[in-house]
């Protein structure tokens, strides 16, 4: 896992063809936060992947249930991708891939309460966290960017008021407040299983941030071309926010800042100086 806009599509980018890692075919599976976070992320990517399904053509349609039906009529084919999961249903995702591990990258993970890393511990038989953190002002003016790109709406034309009022907002200051996800992975995991990254440190030397990644997994190393490593993916728009902006948010994340701070040896040199 990794905090939302903290490089987790770029590393998927990175190990989707590895030999001993499998997928479910998505990025984000979003199950646990299905179970305790109220999150409809996966019913909202189910209904759109019927959609998709019912306006392809007669022959597609007929293939794709021929193919995940297994003789099961259309109709309650339609009802699985509607109703409830459970933990069988997440475990079957990946059941086809054989690999040693299945990778699940839906960032809102940082964000389970406790009953949510314990379904993650009983469902998970070799279990390994990587959790990936980004400078928390870094982090929360991206994902503004990003909400308003989801909205189809130009960051330019947002009002001060609005902008203050997301920065402030649970949705953005949550997912920034690493220092609760890394003390609950560490109540609920143990040392060996868990790794903590910082974006910064990934970014500047990707290859090495990949090495130390297949080190702690235990598979095998990977050595990509300089291309792939570069390619920039889910990238935001660049936009200038005001000091305003910088010293709210960074007000409001200090105790995130004075707990990693705590925590860790060493933060990124890049880090708080919004």
């Amino acid at each position: 896992m990794g905090a939302q806009k903290a490089g987790t599509t770029w590393l998927y980018a990175q190990l989707k063809d590895h030999p001993e890692i499998g997928f479910s075919g998505v990025k984000e599976v979003h199950y646990f936060n299905t179970l305790y976070c109220d999150s409809i992320l996966l019913t909202r990517r189910k209904v759109n992947e019927l959609e998709r399904i019912l306006k392809e053509k007669r022959s597609a349609l007929e293939r794709y249930f021929s193919n995940v039906s297994s003789g099961k009529p259309v109709n309650k084919v339609i009802h699985e991708l509607l109703s409830p999961v459970n933990d069988q249903w997440y475990i079957k995702l990946f059941s086809h891939s054989g690999k040693k591990y299945a990778a699940d990258f839906s960032p809102e993970y940082a964000l389970l309460p406790d009953a949510g890393f314990e379904n993650i511990k009983r469902v998970c038989q070799n279990k390994k966290i990587l959790f990936i953190m980004r400078d928390p002002v870094d982090r929360a003016k991206s994902a503004m960017r990003y909400f308003f790109e989801m909205q189809n709406t130009d960051i330019r034309d947002v009002t001060r008021e609005e902008l203050v009022e997301l920065a402030y907002s649970d949705m953005i200051i949550e997912k920034s407040s690493y220092h609760v996800t890394v003390q609950k992975l560490q109540e609920h995991f143990r040392p060996e299983d868990l790794l903590f990254l910082f974006y910064e440190d990934l970014m500047r030397n990707k290859q090495k941030a990949i090495n130390q990644i297949t080190d702690f997994l235990e598979v095998a190393a990977v050595a990509l071309p300089e291309e792939r490593l570069e390619r920039k993916v889910n990238v935001t728009h660049d936009f200038d926010f005001s000091n305003e902006i910088d010293k709210k948010l960074k007000a409001k994340l200090k105790d995130t800042y004075d707990a990693l701070s705590a925590r860790f040896s060493k933060l990124p040199e890049s880090w708080g100086q919004a």
